[in-house]
C-alpha cells in the first residue's frame, strides 16, 4: 500500500482494495501501469499519418490554439466513457494546460508531444511528460472516435517513443474498462506491470 496524496492510497491486490471499500474507501480509479521498452523499431511508413502531428512549440504551446484542439478532446472522452471528464471549455485551463506547463507529473517533454490535424481540423493528441522517477509518460492521449481517424492512438504512442532518444522506456497508466485504449497501447508494444486501486479513505479531501 502505498500513500498518493493525503487520504488517499493505492493497492495492488484486490482483497486489499474490496477490505478498504468495505470500511468506507471510495475507490477513485482502478487502473493498469504499462511500459514500453526503448528504443523500438521504426513504425510503417504507410499509410503516412505521422506528417499530421505537430510537436509542441519549445515553450510548450499547442502548434494549433486550444480552442481548436478542445472539441476532438471532448468528443473522444463522452459521458459514459471510463474516462470521461466534467468541465467542458474549463478542461483547458483545469486539465490541459496544467500538464502542459509542468504543474502535474513533471516538465512536458515537447518534441514528443503533438497534436494531430487534418485538413485544418484538431483530431487527437499526445501529452508525453518527464515524470520524476519514471522518466518520460505518456499523460494522455486521445482522437476523435470517427472511424476516419482510427488507428490514431497508437501511431501517436509509436511517433513519441521514436522521438524519446536516450530514454530506455515509455510509461502510462490505462483505466481498467477502457478496452479501445488498452489494446492500443498492447498494439504498440506496451506491457502491463502492475494493476493498482487507488482509493480515498474515509475522512479524506474530495
Amino acid at each position: 500500500m502505498s500513500e498518493e496524496a493525503p487520504g488517499v492510497v493505492s493497492v495492488h491486490r484486490r482483497d486489499q482494495a474490496e477490505a478498504l471499500i468495505a470500511t468506507g474507501a471510495v475507490l477513485e480509479r482502478h487502473a493498469h501501469q504499462m511500459r514500453l521498452r526503448l528504443p523500438v523499431p521504426a513504425p510503417p511508413t504507410a499509410p503516412d499519418i505521422a506528417a499530421e502531428f505537430r510537436p509542441f512549440t519549445p515553450d510548450a504551446e499547442p502548434p494549433v490554439p486550444w480552442a481548436d484542439v478542445l472539441p476532438a478532446f471532448l468528443t473522444a472522452y463522452p459521458p459514459g466513457h471510463p474516462d470521461h471528464l466534467e468541465g467542458g471549455e474549463t478542461l483547458v485551463d483545469q486539465y490541459l494546460v496544467p500538464y502542459t506547463r509542468g504543474a502535474r507529473l513533471g516538465p512536458l517533454l515537447c518534441s514528443a508531444s503533438a497534436i494531430a490535424v487534418r485538413a485544418g481540423r484538431a483530431y487527437g493528441g499526445i501529452l508525453v511528460v518527464d515524470r520524476p522517477g519514471e522518466g518520460p509518460w505518456v499523460c494522455d492521449v486521445w482522437r476523435d472516435p470517427d472511424p476516419r481517424y482510427a488507428g490514431t492512438g497508437t501511431a501517436l504512442v509509436r511517433w513519441a517513443a521514436q522521438r524519446l532518444k536516450g530514454w530506455d522506456s515509455l510509461g502510462l497508466v490505462v483505466t481498467v474498462g477502457n478496452e479501445a485504449a488498452l489494446r492500443s497501447y498492447q498494439r504498440a508494444g506496451f506491457a502491463i506491470e502492475t494493476t493498482a486501486w487507488r482509493l480515498r479513505l474515509p475522512g479524506g479531501t474530495a
